[in-house]
């Protein structure tokens, strides 16, 4: 399990070509802004205690509260 700091420490060291593919993502543009925009959900939004498995169900849970 992994708490918020790893998973912020984790996404700052993958580039923008390597989000756009691990996420499925249309292009570079969309991947930047959707990586600051998750990353300000993992910041904001996401109890502090909270845990994930991996960034992928940090990301499956972040694209679930857009409802």
């Amino acid at each position: 399990m992994k708490s918020i700091v790893e998973l912020l420490n984790e996404l700052k060291a993958i580039g923008e070509f390597p989000f756009a593919q691990r996420f499925h993502l249309p292009s570079l543009d969309a991947a930047y802004h959707r990586k600051l925009d998750f990353d300000n959900w993992l910041r904001r939004c996401v109890e502090p205690a909270r845990r994930f498995s991996n960034m992928e169900e940090a990301w499956h849970e972040y694209e679930k509260s857009f409802g």
